[in-house]
């Protein structure tokens, strides 16, 4: 019999990373991770789910020049129980996992992957699959950068070919962007951005998700009848099963280091930026 996977035991955690203990993850919890780039609404999407199942919990959000979402964060609550029933998911929980953006301006791409790594890993090697995981892309007023398509490659290798039809790539703030504007550049990522997410027999889903509670958990709505059998992602499954460490995992390989910002060095950039006005 192999040993249990323990995420303490790897060099490359460490202290203070959040993640699931043991004894607060159950089997059949309701995995969601919550990916994508800086400003793209990941807190603001995860804020409208636990609206709509009626939870007194929020995921911190702000509007500074800085990200607000630094770590990773789970969020677990109880389904209402008429759609519990509805979906014949009763008794379980829904745990919704934020996540720090690639395009980070603190940390590099290596450091985002390693944190949402450490969770990702400890909760496989506990025994939890993920549902599904939301990938979010603001369709206003963000164009395509070298920041943004890199990051998009590390999710794909977090995912792997094999857990695509488990991942639903939406796209948000509708609201701030004219009909035509934003219909064009929904063309744009379906036929040329995603276009290795929706190519081959294993594909992603791909919806128009509105900043509203009714909207955040249609796609949990979507992501629960979509996909009876929950996923491994390739990550978990290099790290857990194939005693990878993250550095050396498909997403690890392309995660390339640069150098960090420190918060002092970050601060210290925008004050010059705000005098030189």
């Amino acid at each position: 019999m192999p040993k249990p996977y323990n995420i303490q035991k790897e060099k490359w955690k460490r202290a203070g990373d959040p993640y699931l203990p043991k004894h607060e993850g159950r089997i059949d919890d309701i995995v969601i991770p919550v990916m994508g780039a800086t400003g793209a609404g990941k807190s603001t999407f995860i804020n409208n789910v636990l609206e709509a199942v009626e939870s007194s919990i929020r995921a911190p959000v702000d509007d500074s020049y800085t990200p607000c979402t630094n770590e990773v964060a789970h969020y677990v609550v109880n389904l209402p129980s008429n759609f519990a029933e509805h979906h014949n998911v009763q008794n379980r929980r829904l745990v919704l996992v934020d996540t720090p953006g690639f395009d980070h301006i603190l940390f590099s791409n290596a450091e985002i992957l390693r944190r949402i790594a450490v969770w990702l890993a400890s909760s496989y090697g506990d025994g939890l699959k993920v549902a599904g995981v939301v990938y979010l892309h603001p369709i206003f007023p963000e164009r395509m950068t070298e920041g943004i398509a890199s990051g998009l490659e590390i999710f794909r290798q977090i995912c792997g070919e094999e857990s695509l039809p488990g991942v639903i790539l939406a796209t948000t703030w509708w609201e701030l962007c004219e009909k035509g504007l934003g219909t064009v550049r929904e063309d744009e990522l379906r036929n040329d951005v995603w276009q290795k997410f929706l190519a081959g027999p294993q594909r992603a889903a791909v919806v128009r998700l509105q900043n509203t509670p009714s909207s955040a958990l249609q796609l949990v709505r979507d992501i629960i009848d979509r996909i009876p059998n929950p996923i491994v992602l390739r990550l978990q499954h290099q790290i857990v099963d194939r005693k990878k460490s993250y550095e050396k995992t498909d997403a690890g390989l392309i995660a390339k280091p640069r150098a960090e910002f420190s918060l002092a060095k970050a601060a210290s950039i925008f004050r010059s930026f705000i005098m030189g006005f």
